[in-house]
């Protein structure tokens, strides 16, 4: 099959009612993080699609173990998760207390949004985070950020893409042509475009000098999200037009943008 699906070939697209919306106008990139009840956090999404996403993951796993499980795994961590969720949907990076400074130990990551697990490990969260455009917010966090989402209290935060395939491994091995040939296709670009959020959420192990990051992805296609609510294409718009270049070219929309930005101006 084609790199290039569509949705009626796939199983795992979020109904777009129940997709999140964390478009802000203007774009930063900032943590936008919120606290989850420390006590029961609501970690882990749970929904119709959980076998679906663990059917995936096991494909990609046995594919590409070499990328998609990075660095070696601590046993009373995996235990620990297990204990959490026996049928985990979700993709997972565990991070270990190294002097005042978490790094990456182990990576579970079957679904990168355009990014190599395998570039990740060993590595804290200013390096994890130094090839993201405009990361000043980020970095100027990020002592805080660790010590808090990842030593003291779980945390949530929503990251958004929009993407011309619904693949939900988006390795840079994968994605390489996904926006060259959308864009050699002259008809109407939105109604190709897929709307990917990353659920992310944090869990300090503090016990066990440790925290897990949690990644569950969410896809559905653009325009059905765009109909979800009303001034969406305009606020999506607004949202685009403030990102910087390097903005746009680290998420792959630099030869894309204007047509995008055209076909939203219609719809508004």
């Amino acid at each position: 099959m084609s790199e290039e699906r569509a949705a009626s070939e796939v199983d795992w697209l979020t109904p777009a009612a129940r997709m999140p919306w964390p478009v802000q106008v203007p774009f930063r990139m900032r943590p936008n993080l919120e606290r989850l009840d420390a006590e029961a956090p609501a970690l882990l999404l749970r929904d119709g699609l959980a076998e679906v996403y663990r059917r995936e993951r096991t494909k990609v796993m046995t594919a590409h173990p070499d990328r998609a499980a990075v660095g070696a795994a601590n046993a009373a961590v995996l235990s620990a998760i297990g204990r959490l969720a026996p049928d985990l949907q979700e993709d997972f990076v565990v991070l270990k207390l190294d002097g005042d400074a978490l790094r990456t130990e182990y990576l579970a990551v079957c679904f990168p949004s355009r990014w190599d697990p395998r570039e990740k490990l060993g590595l804290d969260f200013m390096a994890i985070h130094q090839p993201v455009a405009d990361n000043e917010m980020l970095q100027a966090a990020g002592p805080n950020l660790m010590a808090m989402a990842f030593m003291k209290q779980p945390m949530l935060r929503h990251v958004w893409l929009i993407v011309p395939n619904p693949g939900l491994d988006q390795h840079p091995d994968r994605n390489v042509g996904w926006w060259r040939e959308a864009l050699a296709d002259p008809s109407p670009l939105l109604p190709r475009l897929y709307f990917r959020v990353e659920r992310q959420t944090t869990w300090p192990l503090p016990q066990q000098g440790r925290a897990v990051f949690f990644i569950r992805l969410l896809m559905s296609p653009l325009l059905d999200v765009l109909r979800a609510a009303t001034g969406r294409p305009a606020e999506l718009a607004a949202s685009l037009r403030s990102m910087t270049p390097a903005i746009v070219a680290y998420r792959g929309m630099t030869d894309a943008l204007a047509r995008m930005l055209s076909e939203l101006d219609a719809l508004t």
